[in-house]
């Protein structure tokens, strides 16, 4: 353990702690706990649009090259932003591919945001950031987890493909079946053309376009753009696919009621492994040291998120042998930010004596699993009473 004071909090100093914990893959959900569908998009939808697509699940079509002096992989982007493909294991093809993960704008996290560490995403921040700069908001794009299958040579005209390749489909007339969504009420695009009050969405599986040039009612179908009632009916739509703003859009020339089809699912892809159990990376003071305040702050730091409820019944303070002084009543207060426990007492400790604090394996990281046991060790300042 260090004996340093205080948390670490350059990305240097988190990048140890990120390597103490296993790399994992992305998750079926986003970082703030709400489920997560995927998005089948585009690169320049990306940077055109990064509030809307980070911490989501996207598929994307595009051609990897090395990048950060041939130490990551990512896509070209334009200068100072970047885009790196962090795979789930392997190494990324520099060919053309249709790649899944989760999207994050690492700008958008605070350096020192414990969220990161188990992604194994600092070691990559540090390697695309080498001047130990943390990155502004939409600068470094990194897409966790990622996995790859190969791209149709000759893409068919899907909606999917559509999504995921507008250009090879631009000014060609389509025919697309899927459900009416309105002006987006159930939030599948991040920004609306505005070409007239009746604009609205068509949906399927994981992919989505905007609908310009006709009101959505036809022969036994009226519906409207801003109710959630008419949102689910299947439409078939015949138009002329046009990029505005770097979303793919259909120019409606006919409109009918369809029957539900089926939608190709992706191939499930392999649960992600479990974490390690949470352990103890810092604490102060450090083991076995000696000569510690008899009025200090005890500071313990994990390598993952807990569970706060779970740390004050599974703490346990005392003297070493011998002490015959009662010990202090205490507290602990979790931290999430650096996800550390902080314990102090109501008044010092004994002079010159040794404290002996137990972590038991009753604490919880948020998924559940116990602590590495622990027994901190260390030594009061002064002559013993």
């Amino acid at each position: 353990m260090s004996s340093q004071r205080g948390w670490p909090t350059s990305p240097a100093g988190l990048a140890g702690l990120a390597l103490a914990a296993a790399a994992v893959v992305a998750l079926p959900t986003p970082l703030d706990g709400q489920m997560m569908s995927r998005r089948a998009t585009t690169i320049a939808a990306i940077l055109k649009y990064p509030a809307f697509f980070h911490d989501k699940a996207i598929t994307l079509v595009g051609s990897p090259v090395m990048v950060a002096a041939g130490e990551l992989t990512g896509l070209a982007t334009e200068p100072p932003r970047q885009f790196i493909i962090a795979p789930r294991t392997g190494r990324v093809p520099t060919r053309p591919v249709e790649l899944r993960g989760r999207l994050l704008d690492i700008g958008r996290f605070a350096s020192d945001d414990s969220r990161l560490g188990p992604l194994d995403l600092l070691r990559v921040v540090k390697a695309a950031a080498p001047d130990d700069r943390w990155p502004a908001r939409e600068q470094l794009f990194v897409l966790t987890g990622a996995t790859w299958t190969e791209t149709e040579e000759q893409p068919i005209p899907t909606m999917r493909n559509i999504a995921l390749r507008p250009e090879a489909f631009d000014g060609k007339t389509v025919v697309l079946r899927g459900r009416f969504r309105g002006r987006n009420l159930l939030g599948d695009l991040p920004a609306w053309p505005r070409q007239s009050e009746w604009d609205f969405v068509l949906q399927t599986a994981d992919a989505a376009v905007w609908v310009v040039g006709k009101r959505p009612r036809g022969d036994g179908f009226d519906l409207t753009t801003t109710s959630r009632a008419h949102t689910g009916r299947w439409l078939e739509v015949t138009g002329r696919v046009e990029i505005v703003d770097d979303l793919p859009l259909i120019v409606a020339d006919q409109l009918r009621t369809a029957e539900p089809q089926d939608e190709v699912e992706e191939p499930d892809v392999a649960p992600p492994p479990p974490l390690p159990a949470p352990d103890v990376v810092f604490t102060a003071p450090a083991q076995d040291e000696t000569g510690i305040s008899p009025d200090a702050v005890i500071q313990v730091q994990f390598s993952r998120p807990l569970l706060p409820e779970s740390l004050k019944e599974n703490i346990r303070v005392r003297y070493a042998e011998g002490v015959g002084d009662s010990l202090p009543e205490w507290t602990v207060t979790y931290r999430p930010g650096p996800v550390a426990a902080e314990i102090r007492f109501a008044t010092p400790l004994a002079s010159g004596v040794g404290v002996i604090v137990e972590l038991t394996d009753g604490i919880q990281a948020t998924d559940g699993m116990g602590l590495v046991p622990m027994t901190l060790r260390f030594t009061t300042s002064g002559a013993p009473r």
